[in-house]
């Protein structure tokens, strides 16, 4: 049985602001984007950012929010001098997953890099080349990354690219 009383209980409910919501990340929302990409950085799924990282990039991040609860989150970096953007530390948590919020959180990824001037979105993934592919990211190599993500390429993690026109 669902309760009304959690966060998604069944049941009616009114109210003057947004239960579920994609907007950009602010510094209190740190803790919940621990919260979500914590279990995934340790199975290795996303690569490792602390929180003085999230703190100095929290201007990349988009958040998914449920009844003002972090559940997802997102990042754009766009990259100088070129067409490119990248998709980066795109979680849901596990509690969350199969609704949507993924979905949601790459549509308002690509916005904001279109927005940025990219025509191209990439992302790295090691698990879920799959989910990229099934929403129009094609296969790619390295060589095809802004020469800037090609130095930082981390080979050990044996990431697979992926590049979506927009």
């Amino acid at each position: 049985p669902r309760e009304l009383y959690t966060r998604d209980g069944a049941g009616a409910m009114i109210s003057a602001q947004s239960y579920d919501a994609i907007r950009p990340a602010i510094s209190e929302d740190i803790p919940g984007i621990l919260r979500v990409i914590e279990p995934l950085e340790a199975a290795g799924v996303l690569a490792r950012r602390g929180r003085d990282l999230l703190e100095m990039e929290i201007a990349r991040f988009l958040v998914a929010v449920r009844d003002e609860a972090v559940i997802g989150c997102a990042a754009v970096y766009p990259y100088a001098d070129t067409d490119m953007a990248e998709l980066a530390c795109l979680a849901i948590a596990a509690d969350s997953r199969g609704r949507g919020g993924g979905g949601q959180l790459l549509n308002a990824a690509q916005t904001q890099a279109r927005d940025a001037g990219a025509r191209r979105l990439f992302t790295l993934t090691t698990q879920t080349a799959d989910w990229f592919t099934e929403r129009g990211f094609e296969p790619a190599d390295i060589d095809n990354l802004p020469c800037d993500k090609q130095t930082l390429y981390n080979s050990q993690r044996r990431a697979k690219v992926f590049i979506k026109r927009l």
